[in-house]
């Protein structure tokens, strides 16, 4: 039986911020993507398996531990700017590539950002509504978790390609993930800003357009 993991608040580093922190190349990051090497290129390989391989990560207590210290990291030192030139990197590479993955990418940059102004300025009501969520939603919660994890690896593979037929599949794989993050952005925006009373509609909507009608988002 494979056992759920759920990180605590700060909650697990974002995409496209452990990847701005591979590209920067600092000693912890270094670690991190040394320690990732064999399950990235399981993904280079078969970009389909990145869910598998998450899931997988999400049961090893060193990836664990460094998820942790990078969250720490995360908070201190990494800044919208660095998060914003991550994803420039990899809109340039896909496109060099003929392969639109714009409006996919810039949905995990905009989770990420909100997620950093949050914690950064928000915190005590952000910690808040993430362990009420995690306590409640157990299974949506490592849903989540497994997510950012598999974008991780998928995006940091994605410097690594070569082959326009592995970016295509890698770029297949983000939209999808891309789309069910984008729920959970949603989500979690609900959460913090309107009463308990409207909180209660997000169980009623099945999808992202519903949810999107809900907010009024377009």
């Amino acid at each position: 039986m494979n056992t759920q993991v759920v990180l605590t608040p700060p909650p697990t580093p974002s995409p496209s911020q452990a990847l701005s922190g591979v590209l920067t190349g600092s000693p912890l990051y270094t670690t991190f993507l040394e320690l990732l090497r064999p399950w990235i290129e399981r993904v280079v390989n078969d970009p389909r398996v990145a869910e598998g391989v998450a899931q997988e990560l999400l049961g090893n207590t060193e990836f664990l531990y460094l998820l942790t210290m990078l969250s720490q990291d995360m908070v201190l030192r990494i800044s919208e700017d660095e998060l914003r030139n991550a994803y420039k990197v990899l809109h340039t590479k896909f496109r060099e590539f003929d392969i639109d993955i714009e409006d996919s990418i810039e949905i995990v940059v905009e989770h990420d950002l909100w997620k950093l102004r949050q914690i950064k300025e928000n915190f005590s009501s952000f910690t808040s509504m993430y362990i009420d969520f995690t306590t409640k939603n157990p299974g949506d919660a490592y849903r989540y978790v497994t997510i950012l994890v598999a974008l991780t690896i998928l995006l940091i593979a994605s410097i690594e390609v070569r082959s326009h037929e592995k970016l295509e599949l890698l770029a297949s794989e983000i939209k999808r993930l891309a789309d069910e993050l984008e729920l959970y952005t949603l989500t979690f925006m609900l959460a913090l800003e309107k009463d308990k009373e409207e909180n209660k509609v997000i169980t009623t909507a099945r999808n992202l357009e519903e949810l999107k009608m809900v907010l009024g988002v377009e």
